[in-house]
């Protein structure tokens, strides 16, 4: 609980110096744009197809990589950084040890274990194919075949509370084009 606690801090400290050392140029908000459009997809891609705690998810983009979800947020958090531009890119490197040696490890001992202790082999025959943030070009041979439901992206998954917190640092983000907060302040 402690480190999921400092985690979260972390997370909420580094929108915020987004925000704050964000100084885009008009190329960092289209780079940074693409890197959060894909990543904000991919999230709602997934969300509609996660089942959680049912069954082991293998449709959708689940059938290429196992932490679509994670993927997703790597994405999103990059795009951040490269759109805010300015100083804010001196805190994407710390950004991504936190979330490769603190939220990542934590995700998967918690889950992996879960998920091998709620369907054995059949989470492990998964989890040997479908690699974790890297996706495979071909789908894994078992792969469910499920429609997107936009029931379990709203209802089971919640993810419209985490895109909105992203849509609004974006778009503070994009302030900071026209009215810097730095140069406010000072």
């Amino acid at each position: 609980m402690k480190n999921a606690a400092l985690n979260n801090f972390l997370l909420a400290l580094s929108m915020v110096l987004i925000v704050v050392l964000a100084s885009p140029t008009s190329l960092s908000l289209a780079v940074g744009g693409v890197f959060l459009g894909v990543g904000v997809i991919f999230r709602i891609w997934a969300a509609g197809h996660l089942a959680r705690n049912n069954e082991i998810t293998t449709s959708g983009p689940y059938a290429y990589v196992r932490d679509p979800l994670y993927l997703g947020r790597l994405l999103i958090m990059l795009g951040l950084f490269i759109s805010a531009w300015g100083y804010a890119i001196y805190v994407l490197p710390v950004a991504v040890l936190v979330f490769f040696t603190g939220y990542m490890p934590r995700k998967h001992s918690q889950e992996m274990s879960r998920l091998e202790q709620l369907f054995g082999d059949e989470y492990t025959r998964y989890a040997e194919y479908a690699r974790s943030l890297l996706p495979k070009l071909k789908p894994y041979p078992e792969a469910r075949v499920r429609s997107w439901g936009f029931d379990l992206f709203w209802s089971n998954n919640r993810e419209q509370y985490f895109l909105l917190l992203v849509a609004i640092v974006y778009g503070l983000v994009l302030t900071q084009r026209t009215m810097p907060i730095l140069d406010r302040i000072t």
